[in-house]
């Protein structure tokens, strides 16, 4: 009768400790029969452990920290879940801090692979789950064709450079794609994705498929093709401090005597966008581009839109343009 009894005793203690090896935090989730593993041999060593303080109860105190400890984590992890149903019982999901980014790096392949429907769908529903930055996701339906209610109201790429800025890299990588899934002509789209990729991701072979990608366009200039080529290990390379620490005009200076020609446009095209009616800056940044870059397309576009600007008195307008054709006149040797 006690065998019988101890037998039961097991066997429901055995399907207790399988439910609570549920909870373990190391569980997978994704490979079944690593996760079944793990929890038999966590459900077999308690019985074999509960079995000999049956057997040898003077062990029993010694027997019950080892209990203590092997269940600790999966006791702390009920709990957790038990505390979190009390917050918001309606949210039955496993929680899992990678979904997210696995998500939304899902959505970046499948507009790269040319799949919309697949990606608008997704879009959609991490639009309707509410994980992910509105205005990137609204953006991003709409530049896959799905209208949404004022998501035009800031220019992407404005969204995309404060989303690098307030480190949601895979939201910034997700609109830049969308963008150049619009439009492959996108060169300033492109650029941003290459350095989201090479100094924000660390994936500077991602960051060259996007140079190749662009590449194969027509009449895509191949001085931005070399710029950006050519900063990919700049921007890959580690920085004891952030560039926002770097003022001009001494640092500015010391950054285009050393090369660092895409550090350089960065920090100018920030101040820029803080001031934008600040001539001088804008100029600074349309000389770096056609002097140090040998990107005239480029310079003269910053050209273009000091004209577009009411602002600016009309000498400073010829002032420009002036300047423009001085550079055009003394082209550097890498531009040639």
């Amino acid at each position: 009768m006690l065998i019988l009894l101890n037998l039961v005793a097991l066997v429901l203690i055995g399907l207790v400790a399988w439910w609570l090896s549920g909870y373990d935090s190391q569980l997978t989730h994704e490979n079944q029969k690593t996760d079944r593993i793990r929890r038999g041999i966590r459900s077999g060593v308690t019985l074999l452990l509960l079995e000999i303080i049956y057997l040898a109860p003077p062990t029993a105190i010694f027997l019950i920290v080892i209990l203590a400890v092997i269940w600790a984590g999966c006791i702390s992890e009920l709990a957790s879940h038990g505390f979190h149903r009390l917050i918001d019982p309606s949210d039955k999901r496993v929680f899992d801090p990678d979904r997210n980014l696995r998500e939304l790096d899902a959505v970046a392949a499948l507009i790269r692979n040319g799949k919309k429907a697949e990606a608008i769908q997704l879009c959609s529903v991490l639009k309707e789950a509410g994980e992910v930055d509105p205005i990137a996701l609204e953006l991003t339906l709409a530049h896959l064709g799905v209208p949404q209610t004022d998501a035009k109201r800031i220019s992407p790429l404005t969204t995309a450079s404060q989303l690098r800025r307030q480190g949601k890299f895979p939201e910034a990588e997700l609109l830049l794609n969308s963008l150049l899934a619009e439009n492959p002509l996108n060169v300033d789209a492109a650029m941003m994705l290459v350095r989201l990729y090479a100094q924000d991701l660390r994936r500077p072979g991602q960051a060259e498929e996007v140079l190749r990608a662009l590449e194969r366009q027509p009449h895509i200039p191949a001085s931005h093709i070399e710029f950006a080529r050519g900063s990919i290990g700049e921007w890959g390379r580690p920085s004891s401090k952030p560039v926002a620490a770097v003022a001009p005009p001494e640092s500015l200076d010391e950054l285009l005597a050393r090369g660092f020609f895409g550090t350089a446009i960065e920090i100018l095209e920030n101040k820029t966008r803080e001031q934008p009616q600040d001539f001088d800056l804008r100029m600074k940044l349309a000389e770096v581009h056609a002097l140090h870059c040998g990107n005239f397309q480029r310079a003269e576009k910053n050209i273009q839109q000091l004209q577009a600007d009411p602002n600016f008195s009309p000498e400073q307008l010829q002032s420009a343009k002036a300047a423009l054709r001085e550079w055009r006149e003394n082209k550097p040797a890498r531009a040639a």
